[in-house]
């Protein structure tokens, strides 16, 4: 593990420090793990951010296909196909 220095507000320490007394651990134990669960927020929040934007771009594509296919049905060619084949 690699040490570091910081520089906290002082009521915030005295929360962390009342915690930590609390839950038996120590300031570093609190810190590593107040910072995971930091990171694992904002890597979800970053995931479901990018699956957003290939959702926008999915429907602007669908948007952009239907614009360009005019009356064009989608679904009539498949009923039709189907009748054919049956």
């Amino acid at each position: 593990m690699v040490r570091i220095n910081a520089i906290l507000p002082e009521d915030t320490l005295v929360k962390i420090d009342a915690i930590v007394k609390e839950k038996k651990k120590s300031r570093s134990s609190f810190l590593r793990e107040a910072a995971e669960k930091l990171i694992d927020e904002y890597q979800r929040q970053k995931a479901e951010e990018m699956k957003r934007e290939r959702i926008k771009r999915a429907i602007e594509t669908q948007d952009k296909l239907k614009k360009k296919s005019g009356k064009w049905s989608g679904v009539s060619e498949v009923r039709k196909w189907r009748e054919l084949h049956k």
